[in-house]
C-alpha cells in the first residue's frame, strides 16, 4: 500500500500512519483481535489483509473460517485474496517483498518469497480450501455432516425466502380455516385478533412470529405463560379483561343510578348536559361492555386525562353549589375509574397477547410439519440447529470433529451477528480456549478468533441482530483468549475513505445520546 489507499469504490485519500499502524495490528496473524470500524475505514481490507497474513505465517487454507453476513460479500471476500494471491504469484523479488512488507508482514529469505507465489496453487489445491462463506452455509454444512445429532432430515433441502413465504402463506391458509371450523379457544383467538388488526397488519404480525418461533417454541414448552404474560403486564391471575369490566360497571356508580346521575346533570350548562349524555348513552348499552366507552367519557377527556383535576371541576360551579353530593360522587367515581381505566389496558394487552399466542401456534404449527414433510429446513432453522447441536449436554465429540477443521475464525459485520449465531461462534471460539485445545494450531501461527464490526451500522435488528453485543462479546472473548494467556487486542479504526469527518461526526454525536 503507498502513500495513498487505491481501493475499488474508495476515493484516494492519503492513510495517516495511525491507521497504517492499527490496520497492522488488526491483520496481525499471531494475536486474536476485535476491530470497531467506522463506515469506510477498510473493514473488508483489513479482513482480507488478515486472511493474507495467516496463509504467509503457515496457516492451512483448509484450517481458516471465514463467515461473512451475505453470499454478495462472502464472494467479494473471496474474490480480494485470490487476486492478491494470483498477484504474488507473478511479481518480482522487490515488489513483492515491498507488498508484503507493507501489510506489516516481513520477508526474511528467498524462501518465503517463494513460498508467497505459491501460496495462490496452496489455496486453490487444498482439500476444503479457504472457508469463505455465510454463517448460514457454514451452518447447513455442520448439520449435513451431523443431521442424527442435530435432530435434522438427513438429506434436508434448504428453501430460499420466496418458497418460505409460501409455505408460510399456505400455513396461515390452513390455520384459519381450522379457526374458523372451531367452537373453542381457537375460535375466539381468531375473532379477537382479526378485531385488532387489518389484513396487513396481521401479514406483519405472522412475519414477526416467524422470526421469533425459536422463542415461541420455548414459552409453548412452559405451562406458565399465561400467569406470565399477566405479571410482565402488572396484573394478577384473576384480573382478567372481563373482570376488570364487570368491576367498573358495577363495582361503583351502579347502572341504576346513571339517569339519576345524568338528570342531575342537566340541571348545570351545556358541558354539563354531555356528560349526561354520556351516562345516557351508557345506560342503554348496559350490562354489556360495549356501555363502557360511553361511561368513561362522562369521567375523562378524548386524551385520556381525568376530568376536573386542575382548577376546573369535573361539572361547572353553580352545578357543583346546586348539587355538592353531585360532585362528590362524580370525582369519587372518577378516582376510583383512573386505577381501574389502567389495568383494563393492561389486561387488554394480556388478552390480545394470549390470542395472538394461540392462533400463532396455530400457523407455526402447521408451518412446521409442512417442512417437516418435506423436509425442508429455512435459514432459521440452520442457525437454530447448529446451535443446538453445539450446545448439547455432551457436545464434546461434535467439538472435536469440528475443531479439527478450524484454527482461525474470521467474522465479518460482527454488529449484525444475533444472540444465536454468537452462542455458534463462542461454543467452537470456546474450544480454542480449553483445555488440550489451547495448544498451538497445526502449522502457522497459535488459534485465533478476529471480528469486525460497527454497532452503529447494524441493519438487522428485524433478523435479531442485537448490536448491543458487540462490545459484550468483546468482552468476553477477551477475558477467554486471556485466560489462557493468548493476545488479545482491541483496535478502533477512525480513519473513513468514504465519509467526510462531518458525517461521521455528526453520527457518532447521535449515538452519544443517552
Amino acid at each position: 500500500m503507498d502513500a495513498r489507499r487505491r481501493r475499488d469504490g474508495m476515493s484516494e485519500r492519503p492513510v495517516g500512519a495511525l491507521t497504517i499502524r492499527r490496520q497492522q495490528t488488526a491483520s496481525d496473524p499471531f494475536t486474536s483481535a476485535w476491530v470497531s470500524a467506522h463506515a469506510g475505514s477498510g473493514k473488508t481490507h483489513v479482513l482480507a489483509q488478515r486472511v493474507l497474513r495467516l496463509l504467509l505465517a503457515g496457516a492451512r487454507p483448509s484450517q481458516i473460517l471465514c463467515l461473512t453476513y451475505t453470499k454478495a460479500a462472502a464472494a467479494n471476500m473471496g474474490a480480494r485474496i485470490f487476486d492478491a494471491l494470483a498477484r504474488w504469484a507473478t511479481l518480482d523479488d522487490s515488489a513483492l517483498a515491498n507488498e508484503i512488507a507493507q501489510m506489516g508482514a516481513t520477508v526474511e529469505s528467498r524462501i518465503d518469497l517463494d513460498f508467497a507465489r505459491r501460496l495462490f496453487a496452496r489455496a486453490v489445491e487444498t482439500p476444503g480450501g479457504l472457508k469463505i462463506q455465510t454463517i448460514h452455509a457454514f451452518c447447513e454444512k455442520l448439520l449435513h455432516i451431523f443431521p442424527f445429532e442435530a435432530n435434522v432430515p438427513a438429506s434436508f433441502r434448504v428453501v430460499d425466502d420466496l418458497e418460505r413465504a409460501e409455505l408460510m402463506d399456505a400455513a396461515r391458509r390452513r390455520a384459519l380455516d381450522a379457526a374458523t371450523r372451531d367452537k373453542g379457544t381457537l375460535r375466539k383467538a381468531l375473532e379477537l385478533v382479526a378485531r385488532e388488526t387489518t389484513a396487513a397488519g396481521f401479514d406483519a404480525l405472522c412475519e414477526e412470529m416467524l422470526h421469533h418461533r425459536q422463542k415461541i417454541a420455548r414459552m409453548r414448552e412452559q405451562d406458565d405463560y399465561e400467569a406470565r404474560v399477566f405479571a410482565a403486564l402488572g396484573l394478577r391471575p384473576e384480573e382478567t379483561l372481563a373482570r376488570i369490566d364487570t368491576a367498573i360497571i358495577e363495582d361503583g356508580e351502579p347502572p341504576s343510578a346513571w339517569p339519576t346521575l345524568a338528570k342531575m346533570l342537566r340541571g348545570g350548562s351545556i358541558n354539563d348536559g354531555k356528560l349526561a349524555d354520556s351516562l345516557d348513552s351508557a345506560f342503554v348499552l348496559a350490562p354489556h361492555p360495549d356501555c363502557i366507552e360511553s361511561y368513561l367519557a362522562a369521567f375523562f377527556k378524548k386524551d385520556g386525562e381525568p376530568r376536573g383535576l386542575g382548577k376546573t371541576k369535573i361539572i361547572t360551579g353553580p352545578l357543583a353549589k346546586c348539587e355538592p353530593q353531585l360532585l362528590a360522587r362524580m370525582e369519587a367515581e372518577r378516582d376510583r375509574l383512573v386505577t381501574l381505566i389502567e389495568k383494563r389496558k393492561a389486561a387488554a394487552a394480556a388478552e390480545r397477547s394470549l390470542a395472538l399466542h394461540v392462533l400463532g401456534d396455530a400457523i407455526l404449527g402447521e408451518y412446521e410439519h409442512a417442512k417437516r414433510r418435506r423436509g425442508l429446513l429455512d435459514y432459521d432453522d440452520l442457525i437454530e440447529g447448529a446451535r443446538r447441536l453445539l450446545h448439547r449436554s455432551s457436545p464434546s465429540w461434535v467439538l472435536y470433529k469440528l475443531d479439527a477443521q478450524i484454527d482461525h475464525i474470521l467474522l465479518d459485520e460482527a454488529q449484525d451477528t444475533s444472540p444465536a449465531q454468537w452462542d455458534i461462534l463462542a461454543a467452537i471460539a470456546d474450544e480454542f480456549c480449553a483445555g488440550a485445545s489451547a495448544r498451538e494450531a497445526r502449522g502457522g501461527p497459535p488459534r485465533s478468533f478476529f471480528a469486525v464490526g460497527d454497532e452503529k451500522q447494524s441493519i438487522f435488528s428485524f433478523q435479531g441482530a442485537e448490536p448491543e453485543r458487540f462490545d459484550a462479546m468483546r468482552r468476553e472473548f477477551r477475558r477467554r483468549f486471556e485466560c489462557v494467556e493468548r493476545r488479545f487486542e482491541a483496535v478502533t479504526l477512525t480513519q473513513s475513505f468514504r465519509s467526510s469527518p462531518g458525517v461521521l461526526q455528526a453520527v457518532d454525536d447521535i449515538f452519544a445520546i443517552e
